[in-house]
């Protein structure tokens, strides 16, 4: 892959100084290093795209830049731009489930097989929501939060389904990249949730940001890898 090397070890750098410096109480660094992990990624992914259909040359970039939009939105911790947040990153989803479904097309799979391999997403995303919602209902007075959050956990836990509907469509290491990065994608989003409704995690940006960084990575390389 062209550039991966040098685009990899900028993004990775900067990624560990918004850690840092968000966890040290820098904020003003992380606040300019931020913005810039998502356009380093769509570098990555244009110098790369030649071989790429055209839902996914399409799409995917949108993806990254709607990520870049609730990157910002997230980083300047107003509660009522939260919302404005989570949509920014729902429609990143949305766009994310629509470049892997260009994969799909023409599969044909039996109805067990789609519901086998559904039913972990669903179970997941319904025992989530049923710790969850008690939290959101008890802030639902100030804040609208148990539909947008319901369905955002929705749509991330089918994103997750798409990336897995993409085995037989793709290479083996492009298949378990966009996979593995979907998945850490939604472990990333549920401490999200969990540190902002539930109870807050110790040193939450380490966490929260390495495992973000890592699934948008992987999803980058995985849908670019020929």
């Amino acid at each position: 892959m062209r550039y991966i090397t040098p685009l990899t070890i900028l993004f990775f750098l900067l990624l560990t100084v918004e850690i840092i410096a968000d966890t040290l109480g820098y904020y003003m660094v992380g606040w300019i290093t931020k913005p810039f992990l998502m356009p380093v990624l769509l570098a990555l992914f244009l110098a790369n795209s030649q071989e790429n259909n055209k839902a996914e040359r399409t799409l995917f970039p949108l993806a990254l830049l709607f990520s870049l939009a609730g990157d910002v939105l997230l980083m300047l911790h107003k509660d009522n731009l939260f919302v404005f947040g989570l949509g920014a990153f729902l429609i990143a989803h949305l766009c994310f489930i629509a470049s892997f479904w260009s994969r799909i097309k023409g599969r044909e799979l039996a109805l067990t097989t789609y519901m086998l391999w559904l039913l972990p997403f669903i179970l997941f995303v319904g025992s989530f929501l049923l710790v969850l919602i008690p939290s959101l209902q008890a802030k639902e007075l100030t804040e609208p939060l148990v539909i947008p959050v319901t369905v955002y956990a929705c749509v991330i836990g089918f994103m997750g389904f798409s990336a897995l509907m993409r085995r037989g469509g793709v290479s083996a290491s492009g298949f378990s990249l966009v996979f593995f990065g979907a998945l850490v994608f939604i472990a990333s989003d549920s401490c999200i949730a969990l540190n902002h409704f539930i109870t807050p995690i110790p040193q939450p940006t380490l966490l929260i940001m390495a495992t973000y960084g890592i699934a948008q990575y992987m999803l980058t390389v995985g849908t670019a890898k020929r």
